[in-house]
């Protein structure tokens, strides 16, 4: 019982957590670039001209993150019940603990994989570019609490699907076995005279 569990656990956290690749991926495609102005030759830089690309990669990574947290919520919560009422056991708390933890880790890879992208070939911009030039920046996430929201989107959106199971008593290991074949008990049924 244990064993399965924590099989279960472990491979939602490895399916949810292997999701921040593509979606580091799609982040560092879709994503617009600002431009930033060289400062000195050490390779300062500031955000010059200043334009809404430069808080556009915080906005898009938030939106995928949320998308990916409604999905993998549901989806993971869909799994679980179909397994519950399958092999007849409580796996609720493990699904939801490898939901959260593969989704933190998800976001980590994700933003890692993003802004790695983007870092070497920034790098080489700014050291070839004179103070003064306009060079394309790359991915930079400055406001972290993004990181918590694909976590957050997909604990909440599984939690509300449990209580509606909760408060509808349809929590799938304690349905009712389905009687397909009857009851050797049963009498039967004579067939009509003619």
């Amino acid at each position: 019982m244990a064993r399965r569990r924590l099989v279960v656990g472990a491979a939602t956290l490895g399916s949810v957590a292997a999701l921040g690749i593509p979606l580091g991926l799609l982040w560092w495609l879709v994503t617009p670039r600002p431009s930033v102005t060289v400062v000195d030759g050490d390779g300062a830089t500031a955000p010059f001209p200043v334009s809404q690309a430069l808080f556009a990669s915080e906005g898009y990574f938030a939106l995928m993150m949320m998308c990916a947290g409604i999905l993998c919520g549901y989806g993971t919560y869909l799994v679980q019940y179909r397994l519950c009422a399958r092999e007849r056991v409580d796996l609720r708390l493990t699904c939801l603990l490898g939901l959260a933890a593969g989704s933190v880790l998800g976001s980590l890879v994700a933003w890692r994989i993003g802004a790695g992208l983007d870092a070497g070939a920034f790098a080489r911009a700014v050291a070839a570019a004179e103070p003064g030039d306009v060079v394309t920046a790359g991915l930079q996430l400055r406001a972290l609490s993004a990181l918590m929201l694909w976590p957050f989107v997909a604990v909440l959106q599984y939690g509300l699907f449990d209580a509606v199971s909760l408060w509808r008593s349809d929590l799938p290991h304690q349905r009712e076995q389905d009687v397909s074949a009857p009851s050797v008990d049963a009498p039967r049924s004579e067939p009509a005279a003619r």
